[in-house]
């Protein structure tokens, strides 16, 4: 657990089980503190979202708890609203408000008095490029546009907890980045920020922890630089030729990618290697044309961990037996 802030959030041995049988999270225990963006990851199924929800007061545990600032946190309260801003991942279930009347009382709704609401209204439909889009309802919108008006929900009155399901599904580039700029903004000493998104490589620029999850259990979390010396540190060196890349240069590294017709060869090496590899790539029979030297990045730790649990699954299976 790292130690930037006080503990603002505790989640208890919680644990969900739908009709069913399903179980979407097996005992999830975790301290978060405020000042910090928190990443929450893992493939489809992984238990995120209702992970989220049940942080966010509106998927009831079916055991453990959920604590913020001391307090449990069930659904309905008042407090609890006051106190957490969410986006969730499926559209947002103000549909006949239009946008500015959307982000208006969701300010409003969180103790934000009418004239700041107003004026912050006004700052973020021009920020996120809404104000063309200010006097229609939500359910008139495109998925991007109602996804943006959900944004601006959120950041009309960022709560003591943030909590964003996916926030940058459905948008163009440009807008993913001036999304993530705006999820940098949000970080301060009194607040946390939940983040839960596919896109690792555009999170990974915003994230201060990260939490892996694998059939709804924590397995992974730390820092970015924690799990990237966990799985062990890496360097991706990309280089593209005039033709085949040389057969030669695939010893000199883990292959992550051979192109033929692109002439691309993506090798993986240990960082102490990287100066003898690039002397061979640059020696190499064939005309280099470019070469792109990057270390692992957040992805690449994700991956990595997802490969490994895999490779205990199968072991498992084989000891085991049929």
């Amino acid at each position: 657990m790292t130690e930037t802030g006080s503990t603002l959030l505790e989640i208890r041995d919680l644990v969900k089980t739908y009709r069913g049988g399903v179980t979407a999270n097996r005992g999830i225990s975790l301290r978060l503190e405020a000042g910090q963006i928190v990443g929450i990851l893992g493939p489809n199924g992984a238990g995120k979202s209702t992970l989220l929800r049940q942080i966010v007061g509106l998927t009831r545990p079916t055991s453990g708890s959920v604590r913020l600032g001391g307090r449990v946190v069930e659904a309905g309260r008042m407090w609890v609203k006051e106190r957490i801003a969410y986006l969730p991942q499926h559209p947002l279930a103000l549909a006949d408000l239009t946008v500015a009347q959307a982000i208006t009382y969701s300010a409003r709704l969180r103790g934000v008095p009418a004239a700041e609401a107003a004026r912050r209204t006004r700052r973020l439909l021009e920020s996120l490029e809404l104000a063309p889009l200010a006097g229609r309802p939500l359910y008139t919108l495109s998925g991007g546009e109602h996804r943006l008006a959900g944004i601006a929900t959120v950041l009309a009155a960022p709560a003591a907890v943030v909590a964003l399901d996916e926030p940058t599904n459905e948008l163009d580039p440009l807008m993913r980045r001036r999304v993530w700029e705006e999820i940098r903004g949000l970080k301060r000493p009194d607040r946390l920020v939940l983040l839960v998104s596919h896109n690792v490589l555009e999170a990974e620029r915003v994230l201060d922890r990260v939490v892996i999850l694998h059939q709804g259990q924590v397995v992974a979390d730390g820092t970015p630089a924690a799990l990237r010396a966990a799985v062990g540190e890496s360097v991706r060196i990309a280089a593209v030729f005039e033709g085949p890349p040389p057969v030669g240069l695939a010893a000199a590294g883990e292959v992550e990618e051979r192109d033929e017709a692109r002439g691309r060869l993506v090798l993986r090496v240990d960082p102490a290697r990287v100066p003898a590899v690039l002397a061979r790539v640059v020696a190499a029979p064939a005309r280099l044309t470019g070469v792109e030297v990057s270390r692992s990045g957040l992805e690449d730790i994700y991956l990595a961990w997802r490969e490994r649990l895999e490779g205990q699954r199968r072991g498992g299976q084989e000891r085991h037996g049929p």
